[in-house]
């Protein structure tokens, strides 16, 4: 409308076709001016009360595993870790806990670990909580973050991996989706400073996940599609929207609902360090005793695993019972993951080990599947895989003593 004579003009047009005022360029800049600020006023004064109630979780839960002795800066005791819900392929699958795909989410290595994720989240949820309200914001974080740990289970199998680094990638990943599907909607600036800023940050923290090997990055991969997917098909919260749909707060209470399940799952199965005041000021020597324990326990269960598959071979009875078999090489991998990482170089005898117990397990899968025609085939397997295992044990009892001495232990009669 023109200010002058106040007819409607075309937009288009730099005057007025009425009277001929030449502001009418000037009145549109001012109103598309004005709309923006309504809308970004509107959109960024909503309350975004449940990123802060997930930082307090995460913090909340890394408070409980300190009492259990699992304060650490970068890798604490992986006793802690699974007993508070990390994810753990042969738990999950051999003992169907499977809330820890949930509970995962939560955890954390290491108070560094915690500090970055937590601070990535009060940045990037405030802003899809506020965009796509707190109903949906709930749906799209905890999926994201099932997805990372999905995609972990499927294409990062052997690792003891938790935190909320996958969910946050899928807030990233719905973020920028978002960016792009309301270009025309939302102000042009906004559209243009969320690409800006989101996607050079998931280009960077990619490259360094396929950089650094102990980064899960599968986890980061399933996060990120999964919020872009996402985000392509929730709707955000509109500035004129009043109320949220019931659809999106009746997913808002299921997926609250999982979590809350999940995490009784982990209390009812815990089965960590007790949680007491004193395991705040726990020694390190402490990782250095479990790692002892936890890897002559796995050697153990290896050795005896081994002596009773070798002799069923030796019968070539295909019908012969393999429980003891089997349920030994999976105690040997329990105890293997529960092994602590003092420093890296014990940690590549963990891996090695853990490496030799899970092809036991396989050749032990394949057993189940061969025909008799087939023993041959599976004894020089069984029999190369002994071999590696000698070599592993040579090497592993001649470094063993050195480094216990180095942490102010040594090996008793008993030990060897």
């Amino acid at each position: 409308m023109c200010p002058g004579c106040n007819q409607l003009t075309p937009a288009s047009s730099s005057q007025c076709i009425h009277c001929g005022l030449g502001s009418i360029e000037a009145v549109a800049a001012e109103y598309k001016a004005a709309s923006e600020r309504r809308f970004l006023q509107t959109l960024f004064t909503r309350a975004n009360p449940f990123t802060m109630i997930f930082i307090g979780v995460n913090a909340g839960v890394f408070v409980l595993m300190c009492l259990a002795g699992g304060f650490a800066v970068t890798s604490p005791d992986s006793a802690v870790l699974i007993g508070f819900g990390a994810k753990q392929n042969s738990l999950i699958a051999g003992q169907h806990q499977y809330w820890r795909l949930v509970t995962a989410i939560f955890i954390h290595i290491g108070i560094i670990h915690l500090l970055l994720n937590n601070y990535a989240l009060w940045i990037i949820g405030q802003e899809i909580e506020r965009i796509y309200g707190s109903a949906r914001f709930v749906v799209l974080y905890l999926i994201t973050g099932l997805i990372g740990s999905i995609g972990s289970y499927a294409f990062n199998p052997q690792a003891t991996s938790a935190g909320a680094s996958g969910a946050i990638f899928g807030l990233f990943g719905a973020l920028a989706a978002f960016a792009f599907r309301y270009r025309k909607e939302i102000p042009e600036f906004l559209s243009r400073e969320i690409k800006r800023r989101v996607l050079p940050i998931i280009a960077i923290n990619l490259v360094f996940g396929f950089s650094v090997r102990i980064v899960d990055n599968a986890a980061h991969l399933g996060g990120l599609l999964a919020g872009v997917i996402l985000a392509l098909a929730v709707p955000y919260k509109r500035p004129n929207e009043r109320t949220t749909p019931l659809i999106w707060r009746s997913l808002q209470v299921i997926c609250l609902a999982v979590i809350l399940v999940s995490f009784v799952g982990a209390f009812r199965s815990y089965n960590g360090p007790p949680l007491k005041l004193s395991n705040l000021a726990k020694s390190s020597g402490s990782s250095v005793v479990s790692y002892f324990d936890n890897m002559k326990e796995a050697n153990r269960a290896f050795v005896e695993s081994g002596k009773a598959f070798s002799a069923i071979l030796s019968s070539k009875k295909q019908s012969a019972d393999i429980t003891q078999s089997i349920e030994a090489v999976e105690r040997g991998i329990n105890a293997v993951n529960a092994v602590p990482r003092v420093d890296p170089e014990s940690d590549q005898y963990r891996k090695r080990l853990l490496d030799l117990l899970t092809e036991q397990k396989n050749i032990l899968d394949q057993y189940r599947q061969t025909t008799p025609k087939s023993f041959s085939a599976l004894n020089s397997q069984q029999e190369a895989l002994i071999e590696r295992y000698n070599q592993f044990a040579s090497d592993y009892g001649k470094w063993l003593p050195g480094f216990l001495k180095e942490h102010g232990y040594e090996l008793g009669g008993s030990d060897r």
